[in-house]
């Protein structure tokens, strides 16, 4: 095999890894603004009951006191299960709550009692430094393929400006 044949079956190679690594990594960002999406989603407020409270130990990061509590609530025609550390959900049965829902998912956004207001939405942190990794390993990937001459320099930026505008149209068009 010769030095030019070998180049070519490289560049081919190459092509076809950087095509699925930026295929992933495009994946990621989009699942990872589709969650920051849903966090923030619209809810609706759905009225209540508390029907149980069991407690449990959770040791989380190394607190070995940390309980968790796990209420059910009956909301007329359908049942919930809410699980959270901490003493916000220390709450007797038969106490009235109010449920706020999630119109992008279905999950519990928030829960209301005895004018207290729990937040049981996932956090944000995770999803952003994923997006920004991503977004990291994408860019070196795509200045990898220029230096070594794989895509042409214009075609590889098109695609990525593509692909970075078209990332939250989809993510918000599904919410």
């Amino acid at each position: 095999m010769t030095a030019g044949r070998f180049a070519r079956v490289l560049r081919k190679v190459f092509f076809t890894a950087v095509a699925v690594v930026s295929l992933l990594l495009g994946g990621i960002v989009c699942l990872m603004c589709q969650a920051l999406a849903g966090r923030d989603a619209p809810t609706y407020r759905v009225e209540g009951h508390v029907t149980s409270h069991e407690r449990g130990a959770l040791p989380v990061g190394g607190d070995e006191e940390a309980l968790s509590h796990t209420i059910g609530v009956d909301a007329g025609s359908r049942h919930y299960r809410v699980t959270a550390v901490g003493p916000g959900l220390d709450l007797p049965a038969g106490q009235p709550v109010a449920l706020d829902i999630s119109t992008a998912d279905g999950s519990i956004a928030y829960l209301r009692a005895g004018g207290g207001v729990v937040d049981l939405r996932p956090g944000v942190v995770r999803p952003v430094l994923s997006i920004v990794a991503a977004l990291l390993a994408l860019g070196a990937v795509y200045f990898g393929a220029v230096r070594l001459n794989v895509y042409p320099p214009v075609a590889t930026w098109l695609a990525l400006a593509l692909g970075a505008a078209l990332a939250p149209v989809v993510v918000f068009v599904r919410v």
